[in-house]
């Protein structure tokens, strides 16, 4: 499947967060903070009986499966850098 670059690639992606149980070079779902006010999720692939389970997916948007502890770290990062509170 390719991919056609269009005015909605114009961002910019940082590093924010990953799976906290990865390795160093580890494939692995992956938060990205973009210049945009937004987030991109990198995470593994499922298939059509997943998607089939969703609702109102439109031709132009994709989904991923993203564990709780990758979740959880982000929410903790993120509430500790926006809110200062640390979770624990």
């Amino acid at each position: 499947m390719g991919h056609t670059p269009s005015h909605e690639d114009n961002l910019t992606a940082t590093f924010y967060i990953k799976d906290p149980d990865s390795g160093v070079g580890e494939d692995c779902e992956t938060f990205y903070a973009t210049d945009r006010g937004s987030w991109l999720v990198q995470g593994k692939r499922r298939g059509d009986t997943v998607a089939s389970q969703l609702v109102n997916l439109a031709d132009d948007e994709t989904f991923l499966e993203v564990s709780n502890r990758t979740v959880d770290a982000f929410v903790r990062k993120y509430v500790k850098e926006n809110h200062g509170v640390d979770l624990g």
